[in-house]
């Protein structure tokens, strides 16, 4: 499909979408398990560190009902970052941000944008994600991302407003969360992939104590 194809589809997805929202504004929004803040500090071999909190201009934009970002620390030093973001509902103007949108800003560019399928501990099945890379000057940021709709990871930015507008009609939900885990990239781009790969397959488990299937 083409791009121009594409963006056509996914502009006429989103505004059925808030069409049908819109008129189906009934049902109730659905909080999180537990505080995403209480997110486990201790995941495989990384330490948790500091977590940032969002100014309140960035908290009218994102509209995210819970979050956590943090930086996580493995045995050598080198760091990484999680970003949760939890929307109780995507009804009222709110919704999920891509990072492609995002990220690009301050000097970064794009430079890659492709999907990567990730094996977990049983019993959970192997997941597609996004993996997307910037470059600014001489420093690079490898970051994967994906979108957790009721239990389940949905890589792409439209087959996630699918499942938005399915989980509407069907069970009367539009919650849903984004997931997001980056690092400069240290010695290479497969070295730095691989460590962030461990970390979501160590990550993964704990997503189900906080967000709602």
């Amino acid at each position: 499909m083409k791009q121009s194809s594409r963006v056509a589809l996914s502009g006429a997805l989103l505004l059925s979408t808030l069409v049908f929202l819109h008129v189906r504004s009934t049902g109730e929004a659905v909080p999180v398990r537990n505080s995403l803040s209480a997110f486990p500090t201790r995941v495989g071999n990384w330490q948790g560190r500091e977590a940032t909190i969002f100014e309140v201009e960035i908290l009218n934009v994102l509209k995210v009902k819970d979050y956590v970002m943090r930086r996580y620390v493995d045995p050598t030093g080198r760091s990484l970052w999680l970003y949760i973001g939890y929307w109780d509902t995507q009804r009222k103007g709110a919704q999920m941000h891509s990072p492609k949108n995002c990220l690009p800003g301050g000097g970064w560019e794009p430079l890659e944008a492709l999907k990567v399928t990730i094996p977990l501990p049983p019993p959970y099945s192997p997941i597609t994600v996004n993996q997307y890379l910037l470059q600014k000057d001489q420093d690079q940021q490898l970051v994967f991302y994906w979108y957790h709709s009721q239990g389940r990871a949905v890589a792409g930015e439209v087959a996630a407003r699918i499942e938005m507008v399915k989980s509407a009609i069907v069970r009367n939900r539009t919650d849903g969360a984004l997931i997001r885990v980056s690092s400069q990239v240290y010695r290479s781009i497969p070295e730095t992939s691989e460590r962030l790969i461990q970390y979501i397959q160590a990550m993964y488990p704990f997503l189900s104590q906080f967000l709602p299937d």
